[in-house]
């Protein structure tokens, strides 16, 4: 029996109003409630949907309409007064393909939504994971002292270089921050880095992306006002060609939903068609990330209406038309420790082609949300463990019939980050960032498989 999790991030707020309601009634432009179904569930589930009314909102009657794409007609099910509000869905309607639902409050009608059936999930146990026996490789693509980057290291902070990048061409890039750079292996040459490409600012750099076109994609967050901005940048000279906006203050949106909240760490993402997107936090049941675009294959930003308009929801575009739905965390019931992730495979039409759910006897300390990635057509993720202040990653590339590679390997950024230290590069391998104030920064390569 399981139930969702709500995944947990710091996240910088640029937008906190909230829609008003689509009804005319007092009632909605005062109503602010979040919550649902998750995006995967599968037959044996303890399925409950939960509302949850935000502080200064008036609690009122509401009731949850379900139905499969078996039926016709949506059944209607009370909600409850439980830890907000809350109705356990009835096992009968957990068949077919898709549940579509959406909750009603005092005449304020949620928009449907919808949660995809795994009638078949490939189910992968990890058992109990074993700390300590982690992946050695002697693939180093990128090395540096400690004295060639930057560190800022105080009794309020303890960080470094954050995050790095693999391009296309084999090069490797490292995000050197507080040196107010960014550093350039070449395919090859792991011992020093090629070249040194300067940039306006350092500690706010957050995420790196390439465009089709080689273009450089950084983001930062700036302050008074607080907001976040992409940057395109001359990859010779770290020049900024455009600047823009990422996002906007929000007002639209569906009655009872929130709109999406910007994260500063959030990673940067190329799409199959070179459309570049920005992950954001939807407002939505168990705080699902939403795909959104920010500038276009030609290498234009996109406006913020643009933006928003065009975010996918709650699934990650991958090539052949597929999207990848997951980056959900189960619990078992009664249980506070989640033990099991879910991911599918969805096509065009909706359907799920391919789905699994991932088993753990010891409890998932975190969810590394930076990877997904596809490596030949697999999907790559990630599974934390946590022992004391050890942390540990479980890599695993889903095939069709189960775990097709597994990588076992030690965290190895020093301080706190959110930003990706694992990446899977053009050529399908996995690449990791491990800094050291003691020994400098290392960049290393293992086979998926």
């Amino acid at each position: 029996m399981k139930s969702l999790l709500a995944l947990a991030t710091t996240v910088l707020a640029l937008a906190l109003g909230l829609a008003a309601g689509a009804s005319s009634s007092p009632s909605a432009a005062s109503l602010k409630v979040r919550g649902g179904l998750p995006n995967l569930v599968a037959a044996d589930d303890r399925l409950v949907a939960r509302y949850t009314f935000y502080a200064g909102s008036k609690a009122v009657p509401g009731t949850f309409y379900v139905r499969n794409d078996l039926q016709k007609r949506f059944s209607r099910l009370p909600l409850t007064r439980a830890a907000g509000y809350s109705v356990t869905v009835p096992t009968r309607l957990i068949h077919g393909h898709l549940l579509t639902y959406y909750a009603s409050f005092r005449g304020v009608k949620q928009a449907k939504r919808s949660a995809w059936i795994l009638a078949k999930p490939v189910v992968v146990r990890l058992g109990t994971h074993q700390f300590g026996q982690t992946q050695g490789s002697s693939d180093v693509v990128a090395r540096a002292r400690a004295d060639e980057v930057g560190w800022d290291i105080s009794d309020e902070f303890h960080l470094g270089p954050q995050t790095f990048q693999t391009a296309s061409d084999g090069s490797t890039w490292l995000e050197d921050s507080f040196d107010n750079r960014l550093l350039v292996w070449s395919p090859g040459s792991a011992a020093h880095f090629a070249r040194s490409i300067p940039i306006p600012w350092g500690a706010g750099l957050s995420d790196i992306a390439f465009g089709p076109a080689g273009e450089v994609y950084v983001t930062r967050q700036l302050t008074d006002p607080a907001r976040l901005v992409l940057d395109r940048l001359d990859p010779a000279t770290g020049g900024i060609v455009w600047e823009s906006k990422v996002g906007r203050e929000y007002g639209g949106g569906s009655s009872g939903d929130s709109p999406p909240v910007i994260a500063s760490g959030s990673p940067l993402r190329l799409g199959p068609d070179g459309t570049l997107y920005y992950l954001v936090q939807m407002g939505r049941p168990g705080d699902e990330w939403g795909w959104m675009p920010v500038a276009t294959p030609a290498g234009t930003p996109l406006s913020p209406g643009a933006q928003i308009a065009g975010i996918h929801w709650p699934y990650q575009p991958l090539h052949g038309g597929l999207r990848l739905v997951g980056l959900e965390v189960y619990t078992a019931h009664g249980d506070g420790a989640p033990h099991e992730i879910r991911y599918a495979l969805v096509n065009r039409a909706g359907r799920v082609v391919r789905s699994w759910r991932i088993l753990s006897t010891t409890g998932i300390s975190n969810f590394h949300q930076t990877v997904p990635d596809l490596a030949g057509g697999d999907p790559v993720v990630v599974v934390d463990f946590q022992d004391g202040a050890k942390t540990e990653y479980e890599v695993l590339r889903l095939g069709p019939h189960g775990a097709a590679a597994k990588l076992s390997l030690r965290r190895g950024v020093f301080g706190d980050t959110l930003l990706p230290d694992l990446r899977v590069g053009a050529d399908g391998k996995l690449y990791q960032l491990s800094t050291s104030p003691d020994t400098g920064i290392t960049v290393t390569r293992f086979p998926l498989g």
